[in-house]
Order: C-alpha cells, then sequence, then structure tokens
C-alpha cells in the first residue's frame, strides 16, 4: 500500500514537472522584445531592449541595457514598450530612460561591460 502511494506521489510531481516545462517554454515563445535605442560607447554598440512576457497572473516587463539582448542589465520595470522612451548623452555617456511619472539614470560606468 505504501509503495503505490509513492508511486502515485511520483507521478503526480512528474506531471506537474512536465506541465510547468511546457508553461515556461510556452512563455518564452510568447515573449516579445524590442529595441527601444542604442549609441556606441567604447567603440562598443549598446542597446537598450524592451522584453514582455506574459504570465499567468500578470504580464512582465524588463529592460536590458547591454551590448546584446541575454548579456546586460536587467531591470524590472512596470511600463510596456510604448511608454518607454530612451535618451542617450553623447558627450558623457549618460542614459536616461523615461516613463510615465518618473526616469531611471545609468552612467556609463554600469553598462560598459569592462571584462
Amino acid at each position: 500500500m505504501k509503495s503505490q502511494t509513492v508511486v502515485a506521489a511520483l507521478a503526480v510531481i512528474g506531471v506537474i514537472a512536465v506541465v510547468f516545462t511546457a508553461y515556461r517554454g510556452a512563455v518564452t515563445v510568447m515573449s516579445e522584445q524590442v529595441v527601444l535605442g542604442c549609441s556606441e560607447q567604447r567603440s562598443i554598440l549598446h542597446c537598450v531592449y524592451h522584453r514582455t512576457t506574459p504570465g499567468l497572473l500578470s504580464t512582465e516587463y524588463q529592460i536590458v541595457v547591454g551590448t546584446s539582448p541575454n548579456r546586460g542589465l536587467i531591470y524590472d520595470v512596470p511600463y510596456p514598450a510604448h511608454d518607454t522612451r530612451t535618451s542617450w548623452d553623447a558627450d558623457t555617456g549618460l542614459l536616461t530612460i523615461a516613463m510615465p511619472g518618473t526616469a531611471l539614470t545609468i552612467t556609463e560606468a554600469e553598462y560598459v561591460d569592462t571584462r
């Protein structure tokens, strides 16, 4: 009797794991990414990417500042891409990301990868 209970519990855990993996795969496929702006700093092109990922209960918005969409500083923000604007100061390398009611300012030293 105990072995049947253990087998049933492991089967339920397996089904949950498969469903969760399928859900994460579907969400990854459904996520949307746009480029908000780019600037060349220290002879390397840096861009601001906005990623929208639909969720089960809510939608996630992320901003990635870096050399590629998968490498750089990642910020969780509460606004979609159409409510977000970027501006670069060519002299100082200062990046400003403006959103409704707030702005995020990032210095060149924070987003330039020196590795």
